[in-house]
């Protein structure tokens, strides 16, 4: 009869600071807002319990309620046109070339470069009489403009600079997708007398569904968190026309110190969160079959 093994608890030990500094970090923040959302609260000071007030004070909201369409309209089309931009740029610069590698490295800048410095960035591009794209349309004739004071055009604006910023993320997983794709399928096509259209319909999108999934669930994720970039490119506005959640939660508890709005407001994305990654399991679910 083979001996049973003993325990050994020194890895265990070993791994028991890290596992308890993630615990504090993790855990401690949860219980402390969902302690927070239902109390009533004079900044810090718990004053008394008021159970689902502080969410039926939230979804009554109207603000709330346009931070949640805005939330949604940033997201979906932030996350659309990156895939996008990032398939296009991974199609022009899949070959292996030195022209190609700069390219590739001045894309991922914007990426890894601090949201604060880009929305500074752009909010000189664009502001007004200082703008020197408008300095260069006035002399070809055409007037100026400033998006970021238009109800109407501050959001898409905002949409496509965070769209241009994260592209660069897109790019590496489908460059990554493409490289796993064998030649072989795309020679024969070629033989068969297909069109690069059609090799991209037919070939290349379904070869690349898996990573365009964890692509888009991801910046899913990552946009409905964003706060720096719609902080500092728009503030919000103009009248509150590109305030997002995030940027509500952030107002709500470092400007205005309502702690228990705030910690309602967490509660929600982290809701929102979990059920995107839950739907993103269920399409890896669904793409590997079952397996």
């Amino acid at each position: 009869m083979r001996p049973r093994s003993r325990f050994d608890a020194f890895p265990y030990l070993l791994m028991a600071p890290g596992l308890l500094l993630v615990l504090f970090v993790t855990l401690y923040p949860m219980i402390f807002t969902i302690d927070y959302s239902v109390m009533k609260t004079q900044v810090f000071r718990q004053l008394s319990y008021v159970g689902l007030a502080n969410f039926q004070r939230l979804f009554a909201d109207r603000r709330f309620q346009a931070d949640v369409v805005n939330s949604l309209v940033f997201v979906l089309s932030s996350v659309a046109l990156t895939w996008v931009f990032g398939l296009a740029l991974a199609l022009f610069l899949r070959r292996q070339s030195w022209g190609n590698a700069v390219l590739r490295t001045l894309v991922l800048i914007p990426w890894i470069t601090n949201q604060v410095v880009l929305a500074l960035m752009w909010k000189w591009l664009l502001n007004g009489d200082a703008s020197p794209i408008n300095h260069v349309l006035s002399l070809i004739g055409i007037p100026e403009f400033n998006p970021l004071i238009s109800t109407s055009q501050a959001m898409p604006t905002l949409i496509f600079v965070n769209a241009w910023r994260a592209s660069g993320f897109s790019l590496l997983l489908m460059l990554a997708g493409l490289a796993a794709i064998p030649l072989q399928l795309e020679e024969a096509a070629e033989v068969d007398g297909a069109s690069r259209l059609q090799k991209i319909r037919y070939i290349i999108l379904p070869m690349l569904r898996p990573i365009s999934l964890a692509c888009i669930v991801t910046l899913t994720i990552s946009f409905f968190n964003i706060i720096v970039l719609p902080l500092d490119l728009t503030g919000g506005g103009p009248l509150n026309a590109t305030e997002v959640i995030s940027l509500r939660l952030y107002r709500e508890g470092f400007q205005y110190y309502h702690i228990e709005l705030a910690s309602a407001i967490t509660l929600v994305l982290v809701s929102l969160d979990l059920l995107l990654a839950w739907i993103y399991y269920k399409l890896i679910h669904i793409e590997t079959g079952g397996k």
